[in-house]
């Protein structure tokens, strides 16, 4: 093989890693943008011994609403009954609902929100409730508050979404910058190989 031939194919390897790289630059981008969670009150797999007047759920980034209120958040435990009291409240990355726990169980809180990025998201968590002997405990209901088309955003009611945070910004500049980047220099590539075999 002639140098004129290795060069020819050093660049044409160059050239396939650097679409390889493109493709997949821009096949985990939706991913990276999709809100995910970063604490819970109660803790994720936690046991508690006094029951929460709230159970909150903190995103790493603003969440909006979804169609359906009831199932934004909804907080079950033993017999499947729910034990959340009032609808949910989205706060940018907060999401909460009042409840009244039940009897010691487990209890699991589930989630369904939309991303900063426009995707669906949903989820849940389980934490254990082991209350002192005589706590008084709440009987919870077959189905939750009825809440109607949306959860109330910031205590108003206003169910209108909120422009993405500035998180998801700098991932979307982010992404943009390196897809630049590597379109530039495949093109570079591919006009060397062009040029050295009209050579």
């Amino acid at each position: 093989m002639s140098s004129t031939d290795r060069a020819r194919t050093r660049a044409g390897a160059a050239a396939v890693l650097l679409l390889t790289a493109l493709a997949v630059l821009l096949g985990a981008a939706p991913a990276q943008a999709h809100d995910y969670l970063v604490s819970s009150t109660p803790a994720a797999g936690s046991t508690i011994t006094t029951a929460p007047e709230r159970v909150t759920l903190t995103f790493d980034a603003a969440v909006l609403n979804t169609g359906n209120g009831s199932d934004v958040l909804t907080v079950t435990g033993p017999g499947g009954k729910h034990f959340e009291t009032a609808c949910p409240v989205v706060r940018n990355d907060d999401v909460s609902a009042a409840v009244r726990l039940g009897p010691a169980g487990s209890y699991t809180v589930s989630w369904r929100v939309v991303s900063a990025d426009g995707h669906p998201v949903a989820d849940s968590i389980r934490f254990r409730y082991a209350p002192a002997a005589g706590a008084g405990t709440a009987a919870g209901s077959v189905s939750g508050p009825s809440c109607g088309d949306a959860a109330v955003r910031n205590g108003s009611g206003s169910s209108a979404a909120q422009p993405a945070s500035s998180s998801s910004v700098i991932v979307l500049i982010a992404v943009v910058a390196g897809v630049l980047v590597l379109l530039v220099v495949a093109g570079v590539v591919v006009a060397v190989v062009v040029t050295r075999r009209r050579a």
